[in-house]
């Protein structure tokens, strides 16, 4: 395997590993902070769940995607312990779009991994749970 192929490997399996892991964007107190859709984080999940029966078959994009994902996470999470204001709104407005580009990046990956001749019975459950996935028609119309 190259060292580029092995780097993207290893990439794509911390990324996975550590979105798999993921907390809500926010604590689900009774204040403002409970995230206001969590419909975008279940979708990624089911997502990633596919992608972590092969790390490597995930692309440039999708990985990307997540390291922009996981930027903001950590940019809310330092404003949520640092003071309430309103640029706290602005950064989990960011990471709500942040999910929803990353949905978007993963579902070509899923979707190969998904159609795979005799998947594991695993994969084939993970991929069972997958809602939907955005087609590349409504991608294009985005």
């Amino acid at each position: 395997m190259s060292g580029f192929r092995l780097y993207h490997a290893a990439m794509a399996s911390v990324l996975l590993a550590g979105s798999l892991a993921m907390a809500p964007a926010a604590r689900a107190d009774d204040d403002e902070t409970a995230p206001r859709s969590n419909v975008n984080n279940v979708q990624l999940q089911k997502e990633l769940a596919v992608l972590h029966f092969k790390p490597d078959a995930a692309g440039p994009a999708c990985i990307d995607s997540l390291k922009e994902l996981h930027k903001t996470q950590d940019l809310l999470q330092k404003e949520q312990e640092n003071t309430r204001n309103q640029d706290l709104t602005v950064a989990e407005d960011v990471l709500e779009s942040d999910f929803e580009t990353s949905i978007e990046a993963c579902a070509e990956d899923v979707e190969k991994l998904c159609e795979t001749h005799n998947p594991s019975s695993d994969l084939r459950a993970a991929c069972e749970k997958i809602d939907s996935l955005p087609s590349k028609d409504a991608q294009a119309a985005d």
